[in-house]
Parts: C-alpha cells; sequence; structure tokens
C-alpha cells in the first residue's frame, strides 16, 4: 500500500491526536529548527510531554508541557507547572525553553 497525499492532507490531525498533541508537535518542531538542541516526546504519568535538553547536557533537560487553562492553551514546564508562553507563539516559547535549559545548565 502507498502512500496516499490527498487522504494525509484531509485527515483530521487534531481529532486524531487533539489540540494538546498538536501545540506539542508545533513547538517540538519550532525547537528543531534550533542547532544545539535535542527533543522528543516522551510518557509522564501517563501523559505525553516533550522533552528538550541540550547537546551534552542530557541531565540537565526541561519537560515542557501543553495545557488548557481558561484563556486559552499555554506551555508550561512540566515539572513546576510554571508558564513558559501561550501556544500562538511557539518562537518566542522556544526562546523560553533555551532560557530555562541555560539556568539549569548553569547551576
Amino acid at each position: 500500500m502507498g502512500f496516499d497525499r490527498k487522504q494525509f492532507e484531509a485527515a483530521n490531525v487534531t481529532g486524531a491526536f487533539g489540540p494538546r498533541r498538536v501545540h506539542l508537535a508545533a513547538l517540538d518542531a519550532e525547537l528543531c529548527r534550533r542547532p544545539g538542541l535535542l527533543c522528543g516526546l516522551v510518557e509522564r504519568d501517563g501523559l505525553r510531554v516533550l522533552r528538550v535538553m541540550l547537546e551534552g547536557a542530557a541531565l540537565r533537560a526541561v519537560e515542557v508541557d501543553c495545557r488548557g487553562k481558561p484563556g486559552g492553551w499555554v506551555f508550561t514546564c512540566a515539572d513546576t507547572g510554571k508558564p513558559l508562553g501561550a501556544v500562538d507563539d511557539p518562537a518566542a516559547v522556544a526562546d523560553r525553553v533555551i532560557d530555562v535549559l541555560a539556568d539549569r545548565v548553569a547551576r
């Protein structure tokens, strides 16, 4: 069975994965453009979170969650719940994640 582009384009990705996973995928795509970063989805307590690390500092990772709030979806640090930014600006959130990583590596 071959790849069917029309079927792929017509797929309801948000319906299949839900908005949370779609937002995490968008942030993952933005972070993958940044040199020196490694990232991917991992499971924590039954939920997928985005684990982000600097090359050479894998033990100082940041795990990013995505939560629905009354004002809309936001990215948060999975361990602290601290907000990182709104899902509509993944580039700014990627910058913030890099800042958090730099702070953890400097400790």
